[in-house]
């Protein structure tokens, strides 16, 4: 556990569920054209790929490309307004990072999202004066699967990548966390279907649950 100063976290489906403001937002904007609304449970699966995926999946539930420059920019805008009505951590995350705490270990988000879009949501989430780092993909040149945004972390942090774990939900998280020298952890209750292959993905550790990751830091 010594060898472990900090676990940085990917933000949407790992560190909290972000899916029904997103959705949401979507659907009110699909409702207004007069198009079919998506399904939640299904949507969360394409946010990994920001707004492309997700109006992208919309397009496919309407059976035609829905797909704009309009619809992109009055997404952004009504989800930036609305990106913290019922986004919440999930379940056992509030224990995990009060845990992590508790052992002197630093923790903090590295997602593609926009800084304008997570740091609302890591306020609203009312954890922001608790994360040692929060870097996003508007920072970098290269977003994940790069791993320069885990790289500016480590720098940010004064810590070697191999003592820091990486934990997301999409195989992009766990190449770059590889790529940075970092112990991977697959977050399998993350955004992940039910027919994806995620231990191909080779990451260090695959949990079930936010806390099973106290386990793993127990061996380290």
């Amino acid at each position: 556990m010594n060898n472990i100063k900090c676990v940085l976290f990917d933000l949407d489906g790992t560190l909290a569920d972000t899916s029904k403001d997103m959705c949401d937002c979507l659907n009110i904007i699909l409702e207004k054209r007069n198009l079919k609304k998506v399904d939640c449970s299904e949507l969360k699966f394409h946010i990994s790929r920001g707004v492309v995926g997700i109006i992208e999946y919309a397009s496919y539930v309407n059976g035609r490309s829905v797909d704009s420059s309009l619809m992109r920019t009055e997404f952004l805008e009504d989800y930036k307004k609305n990106c913290i009505t019922k986004t919440e951590l999930v379940p056992g995350m509030d224990f995990l990072l009060s845990e992590l705490e508790n052992m002197s270990i630093q923790w903090g988000v590295v997602t593609n999202k926009h800084y304008k879009f997570a740091s609302k949501i890591i306020e609203g989430l009312s954890i922001k004066n608790r994360t040692s780092c929060l870097i996003t993909g508007n920072m970098v040149n290269n977003p994940k699967p790069s791993p320069e945004m885990l790289l500016i972390a480590a720098d940010l942090l004064r810590l070697d990548t191999n003592n820091i774990i990486y934990i997301g939900d999409d195989e992009r998280d766990i190449i770059a966390g590889k790529s940075a020298g970092m112990k991977t952890v697959t977050a399998n209750f993350g955004f992940i279907k039910n027919s994806i292959n995620y231990s191909s993905w080779n990451s260090d550790y695959i949990i079930k649950r936010p806390q099973d990751l106290l386990d793993i830091l127990k061996k380290l």
